[in-house]
């Protein structure tokens, strides 16, 4: 398309655009280059210039001040968004650049957050200075676009579809209980006979309690449980396994050091509950930013050396 900018003016439009709205607001080309931080005669033909492609007066000069025409209003009017949006894509495209850099709003859940990704998330942050990390610990699925996360790291699948996610690792779950439980109400046998046991649920009590089991090459069999005691917190179901009060089953990096001090006994050995997924999660369509992706790295990296893996 061919420039109506007259010829020798150097001319940015969004600065000059910048330029005009600060105009609209002192009424003053002194004034207003001042604030940008032009010469005066360079703010004069910035919006000579712009009048010149346009087709149009934007402002009426008079002696006392500088006057919009209703050409120089509408533009007024259209300026904020056209520079707002014109930033808000300079910034998106900025963290997808080459370094690292923006800001991260990450959901992650309270104990693996607090044991796992926490770590590791110091030496991303002292590795890379220019990213900043919002850091939510929940146990509670989040949606990440009505509530803004960048990323999500959960411990099992998925409850919405539309994300995009990386596998970063499994943790293998173990059923334990107390030897004082066991004591006073016996060891189940088969994955049946938990049906008849006291059983600590570690969920957020939206659905009934359903274990599955499998063993060598035979399919997982669901096992409806129930107990007096259910949690969204992993740790609050491993106080209570602790005291005796009945059967869990949790991830075997929360519970390794328990079984070998003898305060919880696996059971059922000859079994295996399916292991968990670790995901990182982040909102459909667009391409993650940089920071975004070298997170996601930097944790598939950390958690490739822990019990997790």
């Amino acid at each position: 398309m061919l420039s109506l900018i007259p010829k020798g003016v150097v001319m940015d439009r969004i600065e000059a655009l910048r330029l005009f709205a600060r105009l609209a607001e002192v009424e003053s080309f002194t004034a207003a280059a001042q604030a940008q931080g032009i010469k005066q005669s360079t703010a004069s033909k910035w919006i000579a210039a712009l009048e010149a492609e346009l087709g149009v007066a934007l402002v009426a000069r008079t002696t006392r001040a500088v006057q919009l025409t209703e050409a120089g209003r509408l533009l007024r009017d259209r300026t904020q968004a056209i520079v707002a949006a014109y930033d808000a894509v300079r910034a998106e495209l900025g963290d997808r650049g080459p370094t690292p850099r923006g800001h991260l709003r990450l959901s992650v859940p309270v104990v693996f957050g607090r044991l796992f990704v926490l770590p590791a998330l110091a030496t991303f942050l002292a590795r890379h200075p220019q990213v900043s990390v919002q850091l939510v610990m929940s146990d509670r699925y989040v949606r990440l676009v009505e509530e803004g996360f960048d990323l999500a790291i959960r411990v099992g699948t998925a409850t919405d579809a539309s994300v995009i996610g990386r596998k970063l690792g499994e943790s293998r779950r173990v059923l334990v209980a107390a030897p004082a439980y066991l004591l006073a109400h016996g060891a189940p046998r088969v994955p049946g006979d938990l049906r008849r046991h006291a059983c600590l649920v570690h969920g957020d009590g939206s659905a009934p309690g359903m274990w599955r089991f499998g063993r060598g090459a035979a399919p997982d069999l669901p096992v409806p449980v129930r107990g007096r005691f259910s949690a969204n917190n992993s740790e609050a179901v491993l106080a209570l396994a602790r005291q005796g009060l009945g059967i869990a089953l949790l991830a075997d990096w929360l519970v390794g050091e328990d079984v070998a001090q003898g305060d919880l006994v696996p059971l059922l050995e000859d079994f295996s509950a399916p292991p968990a997924p670790i995901y990182a999660l982040r909102p459909p369509g667009g391409v993650p930013s940089t920071a975004a992706v070298a997170l996601v790295d930097h944790l598939a990296a950390a958690l490739g050396t822990r019990p997790p893996s």
